[in-house]
Formats: C-alpha cells, structure tokens, sequence
C-alpha cells in the first residue's frame, strides 16, 4: 500500500500542466480528488456530467465531496440517449456512452482552461477484472486511471480517504442506472423514472436532471 501511495503522489507531483478529474460523486473519482488536493502543483477540475444515467444521491454526492475536498465542482448536462448506441442498451452501451461523454467533457474544459489536456478517470484495479467496455473508449481518448495503473482496489482506497479525515470514505457505491435494466431493454428517460420511484419512493429531485 505504501509503495502505491508513494507512486500516486509522484504522478500528481509530475504533472506539468491543468488536469481534469471525470468525476461521478463515487469514492473511486473522489480519492482521486483527494490525491490531487493534497500533491498536485497543478490547476484540478472535477467535472461531473449530469444526466438521466445518475441519481440525485450521486449528484448530491458530487457536490458535497468537491465541496469537502476544496476544489469546485463544474457540472455539465448531456443527453445520453440522443445517441442510439447508448439507448438500444447492448453489450456495447458503456463503451459508447463514456467515449461520447469524455469527448463532450473535454470539449467544456478546454473552454474553460485551454491549457488543460489531461484528462482522468477514477477506474481502479478491482475494475479491470470485470466487463467494463467503457475502458477501451477510455484509452482511445488517452483518458488516465492512475488507480487502475498503480494497483489501488476498492478497500484501500476507503482506508486512505478514512486515514486523511474525509467524512465520505465509506459512502455507498452506486452503479449506473442503466445498469438496473435488462441489457438489450431500449433506454429512455420515462424508464428509469420509473424504475428509480420503484427504488427511492419519494426523490421528486430526479425530475430536475431531465
């Protein structure tokens, strides 16, 4: 673990230039905010892309840790299932979806900061031994996981946000929500409306990311 940590703070500190964190509200994207807090040298973005595929707990999430951490969230709406790849929900779902998100997500930042052209991911190591098609758009974007790269899994990264005094170390993982469909079930908005008042009765707050 020690070795990891040692390899994370020379990655931040070696970072010659503005960095930009996909952020999703979830502990992998939040230790890696964390990280770059407290060693980068560098201008960090955390951009969090709302859309009907998070929760309004993850949002909320998103919102609270940036805020925790001292870095402003930029938060940016997109619609996923304007794309047909992404909503007719196939094997291939995640892979279109993170290659159109990435691209729209960079496209906002270098309008913000034109001199930021590193973009990161908080995929970590447990991630690659499952099927995560979104991984390859990831690395035809040139998008980085220093988690995945050094070898961080799910449980050291909480004991280090723990360690570091963050209230958000053990908060809940929660997946996609597409992910709650049977693959192959076409995607909409009114679907996972549903779906989600079947999970949550009561979050009328899912309404606003439509």
């Amino acid at each position: 673990m020690k070795e990891r940590l040692l390899r994370l703070k020379a990655f931040w500190e070696g970072q010659l230039g503005p960095c930009a964190i996909g952020f999703s509200g979830g502990v992998d994207s939040a230790f890696v905010l964390a990280s770059a807090k407290r060693w980068a040298r560098v201008r960090i973005y955390p951009v969090l892309a709302v859309s009907c595929l998070l929760s309004p707990f993850a949002i909320e999430n998103a919102q609270k840790i940036s805020k925790e951490v001292g870095i402003p969230l930029i938060r940016f709406t997109w619609q996923p299932f304007a794309i047909d790849e992404i909503a007719r929900n196939d094997r291939f779902r995640c892979y279109f979806c993170k290659k159109n998100m990435y691209h729209l997500l960079k496209e906002k930042v270098s309008k913000i900061d034109s001199d930021c052209h590193h973009i990161l991911d908080g995929t970590q190591f447990d991630d690659l031994f499952r099927e995560r098609p979104g991984l390859f758009a990831l690395q035809e974007l040139g998008v980085q996981t220093p988690l995945a790269d050094y070898g961080f899994r799910k449980t050291e990264i909480r004991s280090y946000l723990k360690e570091w005094g963050y209230s958000f170390w053990n908060i809940p993982s929660e997946s996609c929500l597409a992910t709650k469909l049977e693959r192959g079930e076409r995607l909409t908005k009114q679907k996972l409306t549903a779906l989600y008042f079947g999970l949550e009765t009561g979050k009328n707050t899912l309404l606003l990311i439509f």
